[in-house]
C-alpha cells in the first residue's frame, strides 16, 4: 500500500470516533470488519460497483440519513462487529456459503446485489449503522466536518487535489 502524509491524522479522528463502540478503525484497502478483533478496515478509494449499489439499498432503507458512502460503508463495518454477538458460528459460516454462492453466481449484477444485501448479517449490520445516524445526526455531522478537513488536508499535502 502506498504511504500517504497526513493519513495519521485522518486514522487518529476515525479511531477517536470508533472508540465509543469499542472499535479501532485502520487504513485498509477495503471496507470490511474483523469482528473477533473489534477492528475495522477502511479505504478512501470506493469505486466498485458494488458501492453505488450499496449506497442504493441502505438510502432506500434510510432516507432521512444524510451521509457519504464513506460513512455508510465505516458505520456498516462498525455494525458487523456490534451485531456479531448475534449469530452463531453455523449460521456465520452458512452466511458465507451464501456469499460464495453470489460471486459465484452468473445472474444479473443488481439481483445478486439484492440476494447480498439480504443476508442476515449484512442486513442487520446495515440496520445497525442506519439506526445509529438516524438517532445520531448532528453527532455524525461534527464527525464528518472534522473527518473531511482533515482528509481534504491529507489531499493538498500529497498533491491530489490539482491545480
Amino acid at each position: 500500500m502506498i504511504e500517504l502524509k497526513g493519513i495519521e491524522k485522518v486514522e487518529k479522528i476515525i479511531n477517536n470516533f470508533t472508540a465509543q463502540f469499542g472499535v479501532t478503525a485502520m487504513f485498509d484497502t477495503e471496507f470490511e470488519a474483523f469482528c473477533d478483533e473489534k477492528k475495522v478496515g477502511y479505504t478512501l478509494i470506493g469505486t466498485s460497483e458494488s458501492n453505488g449499489n450499496f449506497i442504493e439499498d441502505a438510502v432506500k432503507r434510510y432516507p432521512e440519513v444524510n451521509a457519504d458512502i464513506f460513512l455508510w460503508a465505516l458505520m456498516h463495518e462498525i455494525g458487523h462487529c456490534l451485531t456479531d454477538y448475534q449469530w452463531t458460528e453455523a449460521e456465520k459460516e452458512y452466511f458465507w456459503m451464501q456469499k460464495d454462492a453470489i460471486s459465484e453466481s452468473e445472474v444479473d449484477w443488481e439481483y445478486m446485489n439484492t440476494w447480498y444485501h439480504a443476508i442476515p448479517d449484512e442486513f442487520a449490520a446495515t440496520q445497525w449503522a442506519g439506526e445509529f445516524m438516524r438517532n445520531h445526526p448532528k453527532k455524525m455531522a461534527r464527525f464528518w466536518k472534522k473527518l473531511q478537513k482533515a482528509l481534504m488536508d491529507m489531499y493538498n499535502e500529497n498533491g491530489l487535489l490539482g491545480e
